[in-house]
Protein backbone atom coordinates (compact mmCIF):
# COMPACT_ATOMS: atom_id res chain seq x y z
CA UNK A 1 0.00 0.00 0.00
CA UNK A 2 1.24 3.47 -0.89
CA UNK A 3 2.15 5.44 2.23
CA UNK A 4 3.75 8.45 0.59
CA UNK A 5 0.67 10.51 1.49
CA UNK A 6 1.78 10.41 5.14
CA UNK A 7 4.48 12.96 4.29
CA UNK A 8 2.20 15.18 2.22
CA UNK A 9 0.68 18.47 3.27
CA UNK A 10 -2.49 17.75 5.27
CA UNK A 11 -4.41 20.15 3.04
CA UNK A 12 -3.48 18.29 -0.16
CA UNK A 13 -5.65 15.94 -2.19
CA UNK A 14 -2.96 13.25 -1.85
CA UNK A 15 -3.29 13.39 1.95
CA UNK A 16 -7.09 13.28 1.75
CA UNK A 17 -7.05 10.24 -0.53
CA UNK A 18 -4.39 8.58 1.61
CA UNK A 19 -6.41 9.05 4.81
CA UNK A 20 -9.48 7.54 3.17
CA UNK A 21 -7.46 4.60 1.81
CA UNK A 22 -5.94 4.04 5.26
CA UNK A 23 -9.34 4.14 6.98
CA UNK A 24 -10.84 1.75 4.42
CA UNK A 25 -7.91 -0.62 4.93
CA UNK A 26 -8.28 -0.44 8.71
CA UNK A 27 -12.05 -1.06 8.61
CA UNK A 28 -11.62 -4.03 6.26
CA UNK A 29 -9.21 -5.57 8.77
CA UNK A 30 -11.30 -5.01 11.90
CA UNK A 31 -11.47 -8.15 14.00
CA UNK A 32 -14.25 -7.73 16.53
CA UNK A 33 -15.05 -4.10 17.19
CA UNK A 34 -16.12 -0.92 15.48
CA UNK A 35 -13.28 1.01 17.08
CA UNK A 36 -9.73 1.09 15.80
CA UNK A 37 -6.45 2.47 17.13
CA UNK A 38 -5.83 6.10 16.32
CA UNK A 39 -2.48 6.64 14.54
CA UNK A 40 -2.41 10.40 15.00
CA UNK A 41 0.60 12.13 16.53
CA UNK A 42 -1.15 12.61 19.88
CA UNK A 43 -2.75 9.15 20.26
CA UNK A 44 0.11 7.08 18.74
CA UNK A 45 -2.08 3.96 18.48
CA UNK A 46 -2.82 3.91 22.21
CA UNK A 47 -6.45 5.09 22.02
CA UNK A 48 -9.41 3.49 20.26
CA UNK A 49 -12.05 5.53 18.42
CA UNK A 50 -14.58 5.29 15.64
CA UNK A 51 -13.60 6.12 12.08
CA UNK A 52 -15.00 9.66 12.16
CA UNK A 53 -12.95 10.70 15.17
CA UNK A 54 -9.82 9.08 13.76
CA UNK A 55 -10.33 10.94 10.49
CA UNK A 56 -10.52 14.24 12.43
CA UNK A 57 -7.45 13.38 14.53
CA UNK A 58 -5.35 12.47 11.49
CA UNK A 59 -6.32 15.73 9.78
CA UNK A 60 -5.95 18.02 12.80
CA UNK A 61 -2.99 16.39 14.55
CA UNK A 62 -1.30 14.65 11.62
CA UNK A 63 -0.44 10.97 11.36
CA UNK A 64 2.46 9.52 13.32
CA UNK A 65 5.04 9.29 10.54
CA UNK A 66 7.06 6.70 12.43
CA UNK A 67 4.13 4.28 12.04
CA UNK A 68 5.48 2.69 8.89
CA UNK A 69 4.18 -0.86 9.33
CA UNK A 70 0.45 -0.71 10.02
CA UNK A 71 0.39 -3.80 12.23
CA UNK A 72 -2.36 -2.37 14.46
CA UNK A 73 -4.57 -2.01 11.41
CA UNK A 74 -4.16 -5.37 9.70
CA UNK A 75 -0.86 -5.15 7.87
CA UNK A 76 1.39 -8.17 8.49
CA UNK A 77 4.42 -7.52 10.67
CA UNK A 78 7.81 -7.54 8.97
CA UNK A 79 11.29 -6.87 10.26
CA UNK A 80 12.50 -3.51 9.00
CA UNK A 81 15.94 -3.14 10.56
CA UNK A 82 19.16 -5.06 10.38
CA UNK A 83 19.25 -5.25 14.18
CA UNK A 84 16.03 -7.25 14.29
CA UNK A 85 17.30 -9.64 11.63
CA UNK A 86 20.47 -10.30 13.64
CA UNK A 87 18.38 -11.68 16.49
CA UNK A 88 16.41 -14.11 14.35
CA UNK A 89 17.28 -17.79 14.39
CA UNK A 90 18.29 -18.41 10.80
CA UNK A 91 21.38 -20.62 10.89
CA UNK A 92 20.50 -23.12 13.60
CA UNK A 93 22.12 -21.08 16.37
CA UNK A 94 20.27 -19.59 19.28
CA UNK A 95 18.77 -16.13 18.94
CA UNK A 96 21.18 -15.06 21.67
CA UNK A 97 24.31 -16.75 20.38
CA UNK A 98 25.98 -13.46 19.52
CA UNK A 99 25.64 -12.46 23.19
CA UNK A 100 26.54 -15.81 24.71
CA UNK A 101 29.70 -16.07 22.61
CA UNK A 102 30.86 -12.70 23.92
CA UNK A 103 30.26 -13.45 27.59
CA UNK A 104 30.66 -17.24 27.59
CA UNK A 105 27.07 -18.22 28.48
CA UNK A 106 24.84 -21.15 27.59
CA UNK A 107 21.29 -20.68 26.32
CA UNK A 108 20.04 -22.09 29.63
CA UNK A 109 21.60 -19.16 31.48
CA UNK A 110 19.01 -16.75 30.07
CA UNK A 111 16.08 -18.26 32.01
CA UNK A 112 12.40 -17.61 31.43
CA UNK A 113 11.00 -14.35 32.76
CA UNK A 114 7.70 -14.48 30.86
CA UNK A 115 5.41 -15.80 33.60
CA UNK A 116 5.88 -13.17 36.32
CA UNK A 117 6.41 -9.53 35.34
CA UNK A 118 8.16 -8.79 38.64
CA UNK A 119 10.53 -11.75 38.48
CA UNK A 120 12.95 -10.04 36.12
CA UNK A 121 12.98 -6.89 38.26
CA UNK A 122 13.70 -9.03 41.34
CA UNK A 123 16.60 -10.76 39.58
CA UNK A 124 18.04 -7.41 38.50
CA UNK A 125 17.57 -6.06 42.04
CA UNK A 126 19.43 -9.05 43.50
Amino acid sequence: MDKSWMHSDRRSKAYELGVEAFLNFAVENLLTTTHIRCPCVKCVNLKLFGVGIIRDHVYFNGIDQSYKNWTFHGEPWEATTNASRNVEEDDGHSRYSFVSEEIDMDDNDFGDFGSDPYEFANVIGD
